[in-house]
């Protein structure tokens, strides 16, 4: 079929008829398809999963344990070796009282953040998941990356499964599974330095379904990938999701739309994000994200697809709140967020 020729009504009702479009299909919707058509469909999507009209949020904190890494990562800003004076590697003790400070602010989820090196002991990693968990078994948290699990199998000799066993035991309640954007992205040096292949990504997908452990799944974009790369890594969420679906132990507990800078426009963002809602309906959430496009475009995706709005990230101290307006996200501003947009605000402990 000509991609041309494809009208974006008739694919939008197909999609919404319950059928699965060709990836053709997709990529023409994802090109031609209209703002308004595409968040109207997605946000009768969002309806039928979540008919009560509830939007999720966490209480979050994002903890960097060490800000050292690989030389050239791409996604650090001037990577820091073990060698330079502004290295630091943080103990489980002085984590915990950033946790403690966060819990005192009424934070229900941490994420532990670090970079990819190999000159730590294993027990490092599972150290910083137990004294956490020990000290406040109520929080939910997310402990590393894929990518970073990717980097313990051949630090520590250990496999996909062993890994995130222990780091269960030790505590993890979550995964954030980032790192998918960057396996296609127009940079080869990237693909080799940080992500592997695609099929290492599924595995550690796989083996936190088969532990029962939840996966958020990012969509990062805006990275200078076509349209059949944004449709690709949906397509492949979807896939995963079948599958483990098939098992009755799904992987996804949500798709989270965001860019890494702000350079994609609301207007962009909210279009992927519907496209997002849309095509992988077998994912139940789908979270919007401030902290590039400002809290009214996430608020304006909850009448776009969007059922949640993720953490506040207390590190994020200049959201940008309104026009004219920034500060730091809250439970507060988050309930009225939800709560202005007509929705039922609701505080999520753990997923």
């Amino acid at each position: 079929m000509n991609l041309t020729s494809m009208d974006s009504g008739e694919l939008l009702r197909k999609a919404l008829s319950g059928e699965k479009l060709f990836p053709d299909e997709a990529i023409a919707l994802c090109e031609n398809g209209e703002l308004l058509d595409l968040a109207m469909a997605a946000r009768e999507v969002a309806r039928r999963l979540h008919p009560t009209g509830s939007v999720g949020y966490a209480v979050s904190k994002t903890v960097v344990y060490s800000n050292v890494c690989q030389p050239n990562c791409p996604f650090c800003t001037g990577t820091v070796t073990r060698d330079d004076p502004a290295a630091f590697t943080k103990s489980a003790g002085d984590v915990t009282a950033e946790v403690a400070e966060a819990v005192v602010a009424g934070a229900t989820q941490i994420t532990l953040q670090g970079g990819h090196r190999i000159d730590l002991p294993w027990e490092y990693y599972t150290g910083l998941v137990r004294t956490i968990h020990d000290r406040f078994p109520a929080m939910q948290i997310f402990a590393y990356s894929p990518t970073e699990i990717m980097v313990f199998n051949v630090a520590y000799q250990k496999s996909t499964r062993e890994v995130i066993a222990e780091l269960k035991a030790a505590g993890m309640g979550a995964l954030l599974a980032g790192g998918a954007e960057t396996m296609t992205t127009r940079i080869p040096e990237y693909r080799a330095l940080l992500r592997g292949p695609w099929n290492e990504w599924f595995d550690v997908v796989h083996r936190c379904a088969d532990a029962d452990i939840p996966v958020v799944v990012p969509f990062v974009f805006g990275l200078g990938e076509p349209l059949k790369e944004r449709v690709g890594h949906l397509y492949r969420t979807r896939a995963v999701q079948d599958r483990t679906l098939a098992a009755k132990k799904p992987a996804f507990v949500a798709l989270t739309p965001f860019t890494l800078t702000g350079g994609v426009t609301g207007h962009e963002y909210l279009r992927v994000l519907a496209l997002a809602r849309v095509l992988v309906q077998n994912v139940p959430h789908v979270q919007a994200s401030f902290v590039t496009q400002g809290a009214k475009v996430a608020q304006v995706a909850l009448d776009g697809g969007a059922d949640d709005l993720g953490g506040t990230h207390m590190e994020f101290a200049g959201a940008e709140l309104a026009a004219g307006r920034t500060g730091a996200m809250t439970a507060a501003e988050m309930e009225r967020l939800i709560s202005e947009a007509g929705r039922i605000p609701q505080l999520r402990t753990a997923w």
